[in-house]
């Protein structure tokens, strides 16, 4: 049985971060773009939720997931926004290319706290990593190129040692926009 207290939860979150999403989707901003074919999908099955009696647990549970990482995502850069940003979507979306290291770095870290018999050194990267990123994000430090390098190598070899494959959502969801036909 399909509960639909998540679907209600979504419209509620959609109405209140629409300025928001609508900010970032006008300015093109890549921070947009790491969670617009999540969001169409998203999309796609509440519509299919109250338009198709055939509607399946699988579909629930992609709707479960999708929802759940661009909560997230969208809370992460409605909280930067609001605490370094102080509002200024624009300045926002200038540094949105550290937002997504930043962000990109989450990912990471929640990718190994699902999976079993991890290094608790491993994750202590990550959070480090995190930590950092966020102090140049405060003090509004540039974040150098090496930085970048320094997360691709550091987490494949994190990754290679746990024997884990990593799979970003984004790219789960753009599959499965495709199979349904609406990209």
């Amino acid at each position: 049985m399909i509960d639909e207290l998540i679907y209600h939860e979504y419209a509620g979150w959609k109405l209140e971060y629409n300025e928001l999403l609508e900010n970032l989707k006008a300015l093109n901003s890549p921070l947009y773009s790491r969670v617009e074919t999540i969001l169409n999908v998203l999309d796609f099955l509440y519509d299919k939720l109250i338009d198709d009696p055939a509607y399946s647990e699988e579909e629930d549970q992609i709707f479960e997931t999708g929802f759940q990482y661009v909560y997230d995502q969208i809370k992460q850069i409605d909280t930067l926004l609001k605490d370094i940003y102080k509002g200024d979507v624009k300045a926002l979306n200038d540094n949105s290319k550290e937002i997504n290291l930043l962000l990109n770095t989450v990912d990471f870290e929640n990718e190994l706290l699902s999976a079993e018999n991890v290094d608790p050194k491993s994750l202590q990267f990550f959070l480090d990593f995190e930590q950092e990123i966020l102090a140049k994000l405060s003090s509004g430090e540039p974040i150098e190129d090496s930085y970048y390098e320094k997360l691709d190598i550091e987490s494949q070899l994190i990754f290679k040692k746990h024997k884990l494959d990593f799979y970003p959502l984004e790219t789960i969801f753009l599959e499965i926009a495709d199979e349904l036909g609406i990209i």
